[in-house]
């Protein structure tokens, strides 16, 4: 899609038909948000700000001056978030924002407190959501009424994955696990998977893939770099050293079944530092390519038999 060592970190506007990823200029000018066709073209400029942009790419937030702004990218209105500049993540509809502050000094990590707040879009209505310790913000659920969080409630307390309600105020541990890494949600927050490493217990260590209404966990053979497809279908890239290549694999969260859809003898993926995002239809993958260090795209089969 793109010439080489143009860019990275893409990501999928909400049709799946352009590719957005970060440029930088060999001028040294800042960093640009460009879109480019998925099926190829000459690319534009999508954002005028590096940030988060939301699903439906109508609000778009970023710091600037030792603040963070959320912007409606239409008319360019912009509202300040009271968080001080730090970084937010903006709920699946785009009404609110999250953040979090931290303790200061030294701590190790499984003791650094963290507060998660949460306000409107506009930056009003701001209030503490939930207290952590050793976590923190994973994603929203529940159309953004939810929270998932990792860490403790307490400092003495167990250790894990949990859902916060925030018109309940209830908070519901999904999965005790000392230190759950990279936990993922689904696109709409139905599944959520992480992994477990240097763990103690026996057949703690792996990946695993959860029901955030708290009905289902379970562990998965393959191990590896992953990304959601859709809701209930996990792809992994399994770690093969020795392999020709990266190869994409499919599993469904709810039987556990997996299937090959790549083959890394015909196709070999030579990914750069796992960038890559599945397109929001589910049909494509885009990645930096560790090769020639510009971005392709690559058709997704079904599984057979789906």
């Amino acid at each position: 899609l793109t010439e080489s060592g143009c860019c990275v970190s893409p990501f999928w506007s909400p049709d799946s038909r352009w590719v957005a990823y970060v440029d930088l200029p060999a001028s040294g000018s800042l960093a640009e948000v460009l879109a480019v066709p998925a099926d190829g073209g000459d690319p534009r400029l999508a954002f005028t700000h590096v940030g988060v942009v939301s699903a439906d790419w109508t609000l778009l937030a970023y710091p600037q001056a030792g603040r963070t702004f959320v912007e409606l990218v239409a008319s360019s209105e912009r509202w300040a978030v009271p968080n001080e500049g730090r970084g937010v993540w903006l709920s699946p509809a785009g009404h609110a924002v999250a953040w979090e502050i931290g303790s200061r000094g030294i701590t190790h990590p499984d003791l650094r407190e963290r507060v998660i707040w949460v306000a409107n879009a506009d930056g009003s209505g701001a209030e503490e959501w939930v207290r952590l310790w050793g976590g923190g913000f994973v994603g929203w659920t529940n159309g953004g009424q939810d929270v998932i969080v990792s860490g403790r409630l307490q400092a003495e307390g167990p250790s894990g994955l949990w859902r916060i309600e925030r018109d309940k105020g209830r908070a519901v541990l999904l999965v005790e696990a000392e230190q759950p890494r990279d936990p993922l949600l689904s696109p709409s927050g139905e599944w959520l998977a992480f992994y477990q490493a240097f763990d103690s217990g026996p057949g703690e260590n792996g990946l695993w893939i959860v029901r955030t209404d708290g009905s289902q966990v379970s562990r998965i053979d393959l191990f590896g770099a992953y990304r959601w497809r859709r809701d209930g279908q996990l792809l992994v890239i399994p770690l093969d050293v020795d392999g020709p290549g990266a190869a994409i694999w499919q599993v469904d969260a709810a039987s556990g079944a997996e299937a090959r859809l790549t083959n890394p003898w015909q196709a070999p993926l030579h990914i750069s530092g796992n960038d890559w995002q599945v397109s929001p239809d589910g049909s494509m993958v885009v990645f930096l390519s560790s090769v020639d260090r510009s971005l392709w795209v690559l058709d997704l089969p079904m599984p057979s038999g789906s």
